[in-house]
């Protein structure tokens, strides 16, 4: 379907086609393709019609794993049901946003009320519909914490609240020295592909630029402006990137320019082209008895 070669209504067919809903190595796929279809859709107006349709294929395997572990269950349904709790918070399952606004507020009256295993999803799900005293929360747990794991879940979860001002503040700490250098200049991209907002990390960016690449060595430098560019997927942002290079770059950082114009093409490209295959396949599922 990326290629071209065959419609979109094949994959969709064939997931519902699956015989089994607790495959972690399906599901994972499935979750990974519904992601990236979610995040491209981000500000068209036929992405709710698909978050509702992709909960309905996800929505049944997390009823059968539960919140709860079962006595023996293998430790891939523990995978599973993380990546299940992430993915339907990142769709806007109303339930799993409830459910982990709730947990979350108890972990901080009794961190033993939640799993470690299922700290990340839920702090991830908290985090991208934080408001002010959400986002205050975890960037003081993350702050306090000496646990490198810990301190990567909390920030983790800065990086993803999609309110544009706390976007904004989660930047800002890129800047500091909270993070190790190594942890601190990537926290940009990710609040530029997990916050929805890549034009706002890239302002940020282009405007701290000469402070990032400081903390980064100099082949990282080669690729660290292109790379904000890959979350983009308006074809007017080739343009701005050439622009870019041709005055901020130096000549080696050619390829990783080249990685990210044909990147930001195909998404350009694909964007519209999966948007109406969607509306097709829900129009066409509508219709059926």
């Amino acid at each position: 379907m990326q290629a071209g070669r065959a419609p979109l209504s094949l994959y969709l067919d064939l997931i519902e086609k699956l015989p089994t809903r607790d495959e972690l190595a399906e599901r994972e796929q499935i979750m990974h393709v519904f992601d990236f279809i979610n995040r491209l859709l981000a500000g068209e107006p036929r992405r709710e019609e698909f978050q509702k349709y992709a909960r309905s294929i996800l929505r049944p395997s997390f009823e059968q794993v539960g919140w709860e572990p079962k006595k023996g269950e293998p430790i891939k349904i523990a995978f599973l049901r993380g990546s299940l709790i992430t993915a339907l918070g990142d769709l806007k399952d109303e339930e799993i946003v409830a459910d982990c606004r709730e947990r979350f507020q108890k972990y901080l009256s009794d961190p033993r009320s939640l799993a470690p295993d299922l700290r990340p999803p839920v702090f991830a799900v908290a985090g991208r519909y934080a408001d002010e005293a959400t986002w205050n929360k975890l960037h003081e747990l993350g702050i306090k914490t000496t646990s490198i794991e810990e301190k990567q879940n909390y920030y983790d979860a800065l990086a993803a609240a999609i309110d544009p001002k706390l976007a904004a503040r989660t930047l800002k700490i890129s800047l500091g020295d909270e993070l190790p250098t190594s942890r601190a200049i990537y926290l940009v991209a990710k609040v530029a592909r997990q916050s929805e907002h890549p034009a706002v990390a890239w302002q940020f960016a282009k405007a701290n630029m000469k402070q990032l690449l400081a903390k980064t060595d100099s082949l990282a430098a080669n690729s660290y402006a292109p790379g904000l560019f890959t979350f983009f997927s308006d074809a007017a942002r080739i343009s701005e990137l050439e622009r870019y290079a041709k005055s901020d770059l130096p000549p080696t950082a050619e390829k990783s320019v080249a990685k990210a114009i044909d990147e930001v093409g195909f998404r350009a490209e694909l964007k519209p082209r999966l948007a109406t295959e969607i509306a097709t396949w829900i129009s066409d599922g509508a219709k059926k008895p």
